[in-house]
């Protein structure tokens, strides 16, 4: 939990633990994420993942950029999404985006 705490606060988030197993990812008022120490999780073969739409991607992407966290490229999908992807340490796959 404290790799995961560390990761999303540098993200810029906050993150309210509910108990020591459990808390919340917080942008504003809004619960973002859960997070549930899984113990036994093996990062690498986690398959955990999730959406999030924003109102600018690329701005997210420069952020999180800048404090190290490993995001891939942004991309313009086909379907006409502007995206990026992060995985925590965790290995939960976070995909961020609009529709262009």
């Amino acid at each position: 939990m404290p790799a995961v705490r560390d990761f999303w606060t540098r993200a810029g988030l906050r993150v309210e633990e509910y108990s020591p197993e459990y808390a919340f990812v917080m942008f504003g008022d809004a619960e973002v994420l859960h997070l549930d120490l899984a113990p036994g999780l093996e990062p690498e073969r986690n398959a955990a993942a999730c959406y999030i739409h924003i109102a600018d991607p690329r701005e997210w992407h420069r952020r999180w950029k800048e404090q190290g966290l490993p995001v891939s490229d942004v991309v313009v999908e086909p379907w006409g999404m502007v995206e990026f992807s992060v995985r925590d340490p965790s290995g939960n796959l976070i995909r961020m985006g609009r529709n262009d």
